[in-house]
């Protein structure tokens, strides 16, 4: 299994109870992302994140597509207590097929994750990438040990700097 388009982030719920506060941010013209993206900033504007950003220009997930021309879009923020679904794998592109759900959180941010762009626009949990989390998983959607297994997971603490 590779990873495909349907396996976008996507928002979740939110711990507290209530919606999924969204977020309007300010992009540059030329700036394109796709439904899903992780959203940095840099330059005092939002962007889609490379593989691995620091944990501080995390703004959150797009919400929305972004295309040439556009200069306003709504995101998910990075806030405590916002989870989404994604999908855990490893590889500089997502497409090694012996990953699989094996850590989740248990306290601070152990058993973090690195956030990669992988193949077809899709970014996901990197399995084999953990020297700086942006991400831990809180609970399981697919069966520990499903390679490319679907997970709930939030920002590492380290991620809400950008946006309180």
């Amino acid at each position: 299994m590779a990873l495909t388009v349907m396996d976008r982030f996507r928002p979740l719920r939110y711990l507290g109870g209530g919606g999924i506060p969204s977020l309007e941010v300010t992009c540059e013209s030329a700036t394109t992302w796709s439904q899903g993206a992780l959203i940095v900033h840099a330059g005092g504007y939002a962007v889609a994140g490379a593989d691995a950003p620091l944990p501080a220009t995390i703004l959150g997930i797009a919400l929305e597509p972004n295309v040439a021309g556009d200069t306003e879009r709504l995101i998910v923020p990075a806030l405590p207590g916002v989870t989404f679904w994604g999908r855990i794998a490893t590889g500089a592109t997502g497409t090694t097929t012996d990953s699989a759900v094996a850590d989740r959180y248990v306290s601070g941010d152990a058993a973090g994750y690195d956030i990669y762009l992988g193949a077809v626009d899709v970014y996901f949990l990197n399995q084999a990438a953990t020297a700086d989390p942006q991400a831990v998983i809180i609970n399981f959607i697919d069966p520990l040990g499903t390679a490319f297994g679907a997970v709930e997971w939030t920002f590492a603490s380290s991620a809400f700097n950008a946006v309180a």
